[in-house]
């Protein structure tokens, strides 16, 4: 339980506070963000995590995240960990729609107390909203280690998404 409180108080704080701080100390090139994701499989995870993210291009962004959380399979719980490298496509980096799909892929490496380590591949298709003070929420599906779930919030760019 106390694993779970962390994980909340981590992911309010990097989600709220981290990249408004951070992205005024950082060109707007980099891109802070916070989330929380779900990954189901024969060990399934919950994990909250932290983001960076930078501009490879006008429409791509490659980012690095690093997450823990809790994990679980046939009755036993254990500590869960990863990072995952991935490269998003935004269909609009410019906030000319409310709401823009993305599509990623790349790869991660996973580590559960219960299930050692093991690496990924890794595909998303995600949704950015609306720019919320500074502040973008997001949610994805796809595939990496089991079917994952996210959603959590990056910083905006001064020039974009």
């Amino acid at each position: 339980m106390r694993g779970r409180a962390a994980a909340i108080i981590t992911f309010v704080w990097a989600g709220v506070i981290a990249p408004q701080c951070v992205a005024a100390q950082l060109e707007s090139r980099v891109q802070t963000g916070a989330r929380v994701d779900v990954m189901a499989s024969t060990i399934t995870a919950v994990q909250a995590g932290a983001e960076l993210s930078a501009r490879a291009s006008t429409n791509v962004r490659i980012g690095l995240t690093i997450a823990a959380g809790e994990s679980w399979a046939h009755g036993r719980a254990g500590f869960s960990a990863r990072a995952d490298l991935v490269g998003r496509f935004l269909l609009d980096p410019g906030f000319q729609m409310r709401w823009a799909p993305y599509a990623g892929g790349g790869l991660g490496l996973r580590y559960d107390k219960i299930g050692d380590w093991r690496g990924t591949v890794i595909a998303v298709l995600g949704i950015e909203g609306p720019n919320w003070s500074g502040v973008v929420p997001f949610a994805e599906g796809g595939f990496g280690g089991g079917v994952r779930l996210g959603v959590g919030f990056r910083a905006t760019r001064r020039a974009g998404r």
